[in-house]
């Protein structure tokens, strides 16, 4: 398992969420792909980007993308898992000016999407073809990243 841990904004740690790193039917080896502390909220992770970015925010589908899109100098938060978006989340950027959503090229990705870019008026979609944010630097590398970011703008 690799674990993730989720800091607050001085770097303390609030709680923490492990990945199985295996490629293996999760659910016969009795546990989820991510597992989380019993009883802890969904929180937004990597919300050290929050206080650090100017007027503009990425916002990915799970950790591993926000991870990305940070070695690529972007300022960026996940919520972990397309289903998870709260409404305090929306608080914690109101005040962005530009907020870049990640959602996966899936069904699940395209309501995270369309959930986020209802809740902010400044929200929209950056739309990924290959797979996610991970899988396109995988395939692309930082340049394919940018590019998306480009082709959204325009």
């Amino acid at each position: 398992m690799l674990a993730i841990p989720y800091l607050d904004r001085c770097g303390k740690p609030l709680t923490i969420r492990f990945r199985c790193l295996e490629e293996h039917d999760h659910r016969a080896a009795f546990h989820g792909k991510y597992n989380t502390v019993r009883d802890d909220p969904p929180r937004m992770y990597g919300i050290d980007s929050v206080h650090q970015a100017g007027d503009t925010i990425d916002v990915t589908e799970g950790e591993l993308d926000r991870i990305i899109l940070r070695k690529i100098g972007l300022h960026a938060v996940a919520i972990p898992g397309a289903a998870l978006w709260q409404g305090r989340h929306r608080r914690m950027l109101a005040g962005f000016n530009r907020v870049r959503v990640w959602g996966d090229p899936d069904d699940a990705g395209a309501e995270f999407t369309a959930r986020i870019c209802r809740s902010l008026r400044s929200a929209k979609g950056v739309r990924l073809r290959v797979g996610d944010v991970t899988e396109t630097y995988m395939q692309g590398g930082a340049q394919a990243l940018l590019d998306l970011i480009k082709e959204n703008d325009q």
